[in-house]
């Protein structure tokens, strides 16, 4: 924010868009049917949903994206992303690495309608299907495959974390009076 001190007036910052901070924005059945490319090597703060889970943000994301189109004529996406994250253990509460190496084939539908029902002899489970678009910023694309393969509770392997015995402080039981009435003596003595 700004401050005109002059006259008192409160301006804001424009949003940045996605063009202005240079994240690409590629047209899918283009970009594939032109069998173009895009590789590159982002920070993950440029991330904004993935660096909340995450318990350092220091590091980057290698991207190549690669568009083509298969023996059926049909524009495919294929994407290769490769990082290392910190990532909280659930049970410790200490941070460790969690490489992470994608890969990712999409065939480019015009609709959702055009996506082979389950029930078809066309559909095949193996296959991603991605509604084309003519914005798409390649980060979004980025971002969902990796929150998608992040595990539900980040753990370390078994035998790995650190001693997660708790100290107990010394408390007298609250029923340590009983047991000294049950036995004649009390909890003084």
């Amino acid at each position: 924010m700004i401050f005109d001190t002059e006259t008192d007036k409160l301006y804001h910052a424009r949003l940045m868009t996605a063009q202005a901070i240079n994240v690409p924005v590629i047209n899918s059945q283009d970009f594939a049917r032109k069998a173009l490319e895009f590789h590159d090597i982002l920070p993950l703060l440029r991330f904004s949903r993935l660096v909340e889970l995450l318990a350092d943000t220091d590091g980057s994301v290698n991207i190549d994206l690669i568009g083509s189109v298969n023996k059926s004529s049909m524009p495919t996406l294929h994407l290769k992303v490769q990082t290392t994250l910190k990532l909280t253990c659930q049970r410790c509460l200490d941070s460790f690495e969690y490489p992470l190496d994608l890969t990712s084939s999409f065939i480019i539908v015009p609709s959702e309608a055009a996506i082979p029902s389950p029930d078809s002899d066309e559909y095949d489970d193996e296959v991603d299907y991605l509604v084309a678009e003519t914005q798409m910023p390649v980060i979004d694309l980025v971002e969902d495959e990796i929150l998608l393969a992040l595990p539900l509770a980040p753990k370390h392997p078994d035998g790995v974390c650190a001693d997660v015995s708790r100290v107990e402080l010394e408390k007298p039981s609250p029923f340590a009076v009983l047991k000294g009435l049950k036995t004649g003596k009390s909890q003084n003595d």
